[in-house]
């Protein structure tokens, strides 16, 4: 009842503060009656549990998302400028124009090649990705996801370099210390248990190969060691292996210059779309500008749907919910004819009495949408834990670190949505009262005397 208290202070017109003092009166007069008391619980608990499912609801898919930008987003380029025409001839011109817009983050080359991995009688599908060791830390976050091992360190030289500018190999600061006839390769758990491989097997990659006439010729053959093993869950630990680009550059016959395109990393990843059109036009390179939208935009689109279907339902479910408020307020109209009756012939105005019955309908509103702030912030919060256990009880998996990109039930709960919900939920709730509180001022005194 403090509600209306408040609302009945100083500053509000005594008509409505008498309209709150017949509402509080009337709310527990009205409700002695076991079937209407039925019926006002029933709306509480289903305004309770709207709110509540709706809060919960929009909490994870909110998880979801966030774990969408830390985790899948970390790993895959925001934006990639394809060269057209085979390979950019001079990828570190075209970084250095990508590199002074203030909106990206970093750049690096990159060459893709779809292969083979054949491990003694098994053959695997993966893609190469040809990458520069130190310049991919920039767009990618995958050497962070390192379970075994180390991200690669090597970078070989590029014989195609070496023959084209006369530098003697072991004069390039390019080589390190360690034996420059092993290749390193860093691949994902997933396909490293689905082959049996692990840290410092060697591993054979059969790389297609198409003659100028185009026609395919004997596959390239490469050989490396595996130096890390990242983990980062669901599909991306299986079907890829991370090499230095100079070895990719080397079986291609092209120079340290020549990429197949470069990737970039954005401050906002969200807003790759528009970004990398416009990056994109101020290059020179004839490029195909690929953002993010189009090779993973479907797990986002799929979360942004579902929360817009969830909020639907459970606006829905709310508006039931709240439309039982016009039942149990038309009992308490029938209980309480004579009494209005009474009061309308002393002075009563037909706006008071709307009132009195509107403020009744809400204080049952009001108290099912606090019940369900409650249970919705304290479920929300409560998520992880509560499914562990579950999990551990009931000897189940609610999502598969296999096949997702995460393995657990992420939430993240929103003030802003909370007070979306919580309003969505009052006004609904002041309609559903508005026709019996209005049906309710329009009887006349003797119509409610005599009923």
């Amino acid at each position: 009842m403090s509600t209306l208290n408040l609302l009945a202070g100083p500053f509000v017109s005594a008509s409505f503060k008498l309209a709150a003092t017949f509402a509080k009166r009337y709310y527990h007069a009205a409700f002695q009656n076991k079937y209407i008391r039925f019926i006002n619980r029933a709306s509480k608990i289903g305004i309770s549990v709207g709110v509540a499912a709706l809060i919960i609801g929009l909490s994870i898919m909110n998880g979801f998302e966030r774990e969408l930008k830390n985790s899948l987003l970390a790993v895959v380029p925001d934006v990639e400028y394809e060269a057209v025409q085979g390979s950019l001839p001079n990828w570190h011109a075209t970084q250095e124009t990508i590199l002074k817009n203030p909106n990206v983050v970093g750049a690096a080359p990159y060459i893709k090649v779809n292969a083979m991995l054949q491990q003694q009688n098994d053959l695997e599908a993966v893609i190469i990705h040809g990458v520069s060791a130190k310049l991919e830390t920039s767009v990618n976050a995958t050497h962070k996801y390192i379970k075994a091992g180390h991200w690669l360190t090597q970078v070989p030289v590029n014989p195609v370099t070496v023959a084209t500018t006369g530098i003697n190999a072991a004069q390039s600061t390019d080589v390190t210390s360690a034996d420059t006839n092993k290749v390193e390769a860093v691949i994902g758990q997933g396909l490293a248990n689905k082959l049996g491989l692990s840290l410092h097997d060697d591993i054979e990659l059969l790389i297609p190969n198409t003659l100028s006439s185009g026609k395919l010729a004997a596959p390239k053959y490469l050989k490396a060691n595996i130096v890390g093993i990242y983990q980062l869950g669901g599909q991306m630990d299986y079907g890829q292996v991370y090499l230095p680009l100079t070895i990719i550059q080397d079986k291609f016959g092209w120079t340290e210059q020549q990429a197949e395109g470069v990737k970039v990393a954005l401050n906002d990843p969200f807003d790759a779309q528009v970004l990398g059109r416009q990056i994109g036009s101020s290059l020179q390179d004839y490029v195909y500008v690929l953002d993010w939208f189009r090779t993973n935009g479907h797990v986002y689109n799929d979360i942004v749907m579902v929360k817009d279907i969830m909020y639907l339902v459970m606006v829905l479910v709310m508006s039931v919910a709240c439309f039982n408020i016009v039942s149990s307020l038309t009992m308490a109209i029938q209980e309480k004819h004579s009494d209005i009756g009474i009061l309308k012939t002393m002075g009563l105005t037909p706006v008071i009495v709307k009132r009195v019955f509107v403020m009744m309908g809400m204080l049952t509103a009001v108290k099912g949408i606090a019940w369900g702030i409650l249970w919705g912030v304290v479920l929300t919060l409560s998520i992880p834990e509560l499914l562990s256990v579950i999990e551990q009880l009931f000897n189940v998996k609610a999502l598969d670190g296999e096949v997702y990109f995460i393995d657990y039930l992420p939430t993240e709960l929103e003030l802003i949505q909370v007070l979306v919900v919580s309003v969505t939920a009052f006004v609904i709730a002041y309609f559903a009262t508005l026709y019996p509180a209005s049906r309710a001022s329009k009887l006349s005194p003797v119509e409610l005397i005599s009923g």
